[in-house]
């Protein structure tokens, strides 16, 4: 990582933070769908995986057996510390949006198609069964878009959509990521940007001999 994007993430994290102890503990229970841990935690999913936050610090660390400790990535950091910030306690309403269709979303377009669509197409395009079996690992509910396409849940209250068109005789083969039409009341177009990016990464790397 450049030391300027190093930099960027830290100034982003402390950002993050600051408006995490902003909001008490009990509005965050109330609005976002984690759970109490202990008198000054949260317990909250992520992207298939459980994460203890401690209040009003910000620190994370995940809560599952034998991952006690172990590190964050900075970006998944930031994006949890702004949900629990700004979710506003919506849940996903069933209707999904194109990247474009968020706020300014037209104008990120074609690098979020560069670093998440077009990954995810190349990797899968041949492996649909790949594909299916770690969605339904990340906890994803089948949809009826494209050839294969699953609704993961990657917040408790914010689902995105993972959809897959098969290489064959019409082409090869394309990806895409819808939001749910609430994803803005809970998150920045700019955050959004990032989460669709991380979370295609993790289906890409999951570890397929336990998908």
């Amino acid at each position: 990582m450049a030391k300027e994007d190093q930099k960027k993430y830290r100034d982003t994290l402390a950002q993050a933070k600051q408006e995490f102890a902003k909001r008490s503990l009990n509005n965050m229970l109330e609005v976002t769908g984690v759970e109490a841990l202990g008198r000054s935690g949260l317990l909250i999913r992520y992207i298939g995986k459980l994460y203890q936050v401690q209040h009003p610090g910000g620190e994370i660390s995940p809560y599952e057996a034998g991952q006690l400790g172990a590190r964050v990535d900075i970006t998944d950091h930031i994006l949890m510390l702004q949900y629990l910030a700004e979710a506003c306690g919506v849940p996903p309403s069933g209707k999904w949006i194109s990247f474009r269709e968020l706020p300014a979303g037209n104008n990120h377009f074609a690098p979020f198609r560069l670093e998440a669509m077009e990954p995810l197409a190349k990797h899968f395009g041949s492996s649909p069964a790949k594909f299916e079996l770690i969605c339904q690992n990340l906890g994803g509910k089948k949809l009826t878009i494209g050839d294969l396409s699953y609704a993961i849940p990657v917040f408790p209250r914010l689902e995105l959509a993972f959809i897959l068109w098969l290489a064959g005789e019409e082409g090869p083969a394309r990806a895409n990521i819808l939001f749910d039409s609430s994803a803005s009341m809970h998150l920045a177009t700019a955050s959004l940007h990032v989460l669709g990016i991380n979370v295609a990464e993790k289906i890409i790397s999951y570890p397929w001999e336990i998908a």
